[in-house]
């Protein structure tokens, strides 16, 4: 698994989490705070560019009323390539 397949895949190992803890709806500031919590942060341009690459995988979506984004139903297995 190539680096940023690795880091695409921790991305959303957090939204997943976010999205159990609240109210489904995961908020990239939401993101960077966790993954800044676990030592491991990311540039917000480095975010948005791995929830482009998730949505175009299906694996997210945005909800244009809250401008969050939103975990697709039915989750193919881990791994983006």
């Amino acid at each position: 698994m190539s680096i940023d397949s690795r880091r695409i895949e921790k991305v959303f190992s957090v939204m997943q989490t976010v999205a159990e803890n609240g109210d489904g709806l995961v908020h990239v500031g939401a993101v960077a705070d966790a993954l800044r919590a676990e030592n491991s942060p990311i540039a917000a341009w480095q975010l948005r560019a791995d929830c482009t690459a998730l949505h175009e995988l299906g694996r997210i979506s945005l909800d244009a009323a809250s401008g969050a984004w939103q975990l697709a139903k039915d989750q193919p297995e881990q791994g983006v390539a």
